[in-house]
């Protein structure tokens, strides 16, 4: 008997800060691998990532709800969004699966898309960084941080039990234009976990 198994997770992360809003989306990776085995009971595994905003720990969800849809979670940046000043936040992301053998996971955040409201210049004066960090400590740190290319930020291996922190510092420019005061920016990213293990990943 061959066993197909295909597997996906994802998350919508949302975040708030003064003068405006920060929104970090997430969407699933799909994982399929092929295996014999003998005849007998087959149970299915649940691959489920938790994610946990920084600073504000208590906000937490898997990325996928109980429906299959992709979770959203607010995350509340410390710092005072003035010109020239950045504010801070991030996802710790852990590996709750409880599929037997080695299931390792990578974790990517996408490069964000900034939106804002009145004329929109908000949003052109807005920029991100992103930086891996060791706990969720590190999100509160203002070194490290490099700018979210066109190929995101990647995480390292993840195993069962373990978890990553992805954190991200967002930045006013120094010298905005009148037209920015009381503006809203969201910022949206998305974030995917990945198994490795399957041909072709990690």
């Amino acid at each position: 008997m061959r066993i197909r198994r295909s597997l996906q997770a994802a998350a919508l992360i949302a975040a708030a800060v003064v003068l405006g809003l920060l929104t970090v989306q997430g969407s699933y990776a799909l994982w399929n691998a092929t295996t014999s085995t003998t005849p007998g009971t087959v149970s299915s595994a649940s691959f489920d990532v938790k994610m946990t905003a920084t600073p504000n720990s208590q906000t937490t969800t898997n990325m996928t709800l109980a429906n299959g849809t992709s979770a959203n979670l607010a995350i509340t940046p410390t710092g005072t969004f003035l010109p020239g000043d950045s504010a801070y936040g991030g996802v710790v992301v852990t590996n709750n699966t409880n599929a037997g053998g080695s299931f390792n996971t990578v974790i990517t955040a996408t490069k964000e898309t900034v939106t804002s409201t009145g004329d929109g210049s908000l949003a052109l004066n807005v920029t991100v960084n992103a930086k891996r960090g060791t706990s969720a400590a590190d999100c509160s740190t203002t070194t490290g941080y490099t700018v979210l290319g066109v190929s995101g930020l990647v995480s390292p291996t993840v195993p069962k039990g373990g978890s990553t922190v992805l954190c991200f510092q967002v930045t006013l420019n120094s010298n905005p234009p009148a037209s920015v005061k009381g503006q809203a920016v969201n910022i949206s990213l998305t974030l995917t976990a990945r198994q490795c293990g399957v041909p072709g990943d990690c």
